[in-house]
């Protein structure tokens, strides 16, 4: 009697450990759009137009989860790429920095803030720019993550807030940049508030978020977005096998 009750408390621990492991999102790709010039202006060179804009956080990132090792970890699309519009950086771009950040999503538990202006310079961020983005007609904005490996219970964070009335932006997400998922549509006001959206609890490889603006009745800005997700550590893994070889043990010896 006290080995199967001791093997039901070594399977319960195992659970409980992979539950435990599961349960803190890895930020996988954030941006706070701080490489840009300055308002108005799309390009991280004041040389060239950028309509595409690598991350510049992650916790995947090996250094202060911040800075150039960012970048393999995800990328803003607006060049029409994945489902983005083609928006002509050195034109009149429909999606383009502003001035100033947002508070919304700036800190995160654990995580350096955004607008860790110390962090990107060391790494080599040529501006850095209190920033944040805004839509002055329909678009569509893509999002990628890519960390290298499966992940699961994907999440997108951001902060946003309007000039004046209200606005709409639609969320949707897919594994293959191709085929999306039917929009949730989130409202944005004149407070500054975080968002946060549920992208599916499915394992993939990656994650696609298009981010479709209408302004009409209010310019949104958009700030502190992030794409996080959550794979089992190895060693709750083991317990996990552990655990259900001893609730087979006390299966096998009860039968």
């Amino acid at each position: 009697m006290k080995m199967r009750s001791l093997l039901i408390g070594v399977a319960t621990c195992a659970a409980s450990a992979v539950l435990a492991g599961s349960a803190h999102a890895t930020m996988i790709a954030g941006w706070d759009f701080s490489q840009y010039v300055g308002a108005g202006v799309l390009s991280t060179d004041g040389a060239s137009g950028a309509n595409t804009l690598s991350a510049n956080y992650s916790n995947l990132d090996p250094t202060n989860g911040a800075g150039a090792e960012s970048a393999a970890f995800g990328t803003m699309y607006i060049d029409g790429s994945f489902g983005s519009s083609s928006v002509d950086p050195l034109g009149s771009p429909e999606f383009l920095p502003s001035s100033g950040s947002l508070a919304s999503e700036l800190t995160r538990p654990g995580l350096n803030p955004f607008d860790s202006s110390t962090i990107l310079v060391a790494e080599g961020q040529a501006f850095f720019n209190l920033l944040s983005m805004t839509a002055l007609a329909p678009v569509n904005v893509v999002f990628r993550a890519t960390p290298g490996a499966n992940y699961k219970d994907w999440e997108l964070r951001f902060g946003a807030k309007t000039a004046s009335g209200s606005s709409t932006v639609g969320v949707s997400f897919s594994t293959d940049g191709i085929t999306y998922s039917s929009p949730v549509v989130q409202t944005i006001t004149t407070v500054d508030s975080p968002f946060l959206v549920p992208l599916g609890a499915a394992s993939s490889a990656g994650m696609f978020v298009r981010l479709s603006f209408s302004p009409a009745n209010g310019q949104p800005f958009l700030d502190n977005l992030s794409i996080s997700g959550t794979v089992p550590e190895p060693t709750s893994l083991v317990l996990l096998g552990f655990g259900l070889v001893g609730l087979g043990l006390v299966r096998r010896k009860s039968a």
